[in-house]
């Protein structure tokens, strides 16, 4: 009966130390180490163009071991033929890796429009699949048939590099 009883103790402390670990981690939005691995700038026929922007910020850990976490942005800015921001679609993820596995643990997504009078959301989702984050947003230009679909995705290596 003692041996279980410290059995479940040596648990419940265990338990207690992971949970105290991860709720003492800091947010990626709370550091500043932000870093932009790419930049692309598509342009369209209309004279309007895209700046796609994929950006990295290591996020502390008080955790014991070689796992690392990494915040992680992919931001679609669609800009008209004036060079004014019209709207934009961020995908957000937090991947965790420590050179032998990879897991993306968390994403979302925002979308911003700049002129809703023009532009309206229409419907979109963001999801992750292993090493991997995915993210789809629809903006319809009001009054036309003109639509603009989004597909991002952001996966990260086992050594945590973002492509």
């Amino acid at each position: 009966m003692k041996k279980l009883f410290k059995a479940l103790t040596c648990f419940a402390l265990s338990l207690s130390m992971l949970a105290s670990i991860l709720l003492t981690a800091v947010p990626a939005s709370a550091s500043s180490d932000v870093t932009t691995v790419s930049e692309e700038t598509i342009q369209l026929e209309d004279g309007a163009y895209c700046i796609v922007t994929t950006t990295e910020t290591m996020i502390p850990s008080v955790a014991r071991g070689k796992t690392k976490t990494k915040g992680a942005q992919k931001a679609y800015r669609y800009y008209n033929a004036s060079d004014v921001l019209v709207w934009e679609y961020i995908l957000h993820a937090t991947f965790m890796y420590d050179d032998y596995l990879v897991v993306c643990s968390d994403t979302s997504n925002e979308i911003n429009i700049y002129n809703p009078k023009r532009w309206i959301y229409e419907g979109g989702k963001h999801w992750k699949q292993g090493n991997t984050a995915y993210g789809r947003a629809t903006i319809h230009l009001i009054a036309t048939t003109t639509s603009k679909t989004v597909n991002l995705q952001i996966s990260c290596s086992k050594h945590g590099v973002l492509s």
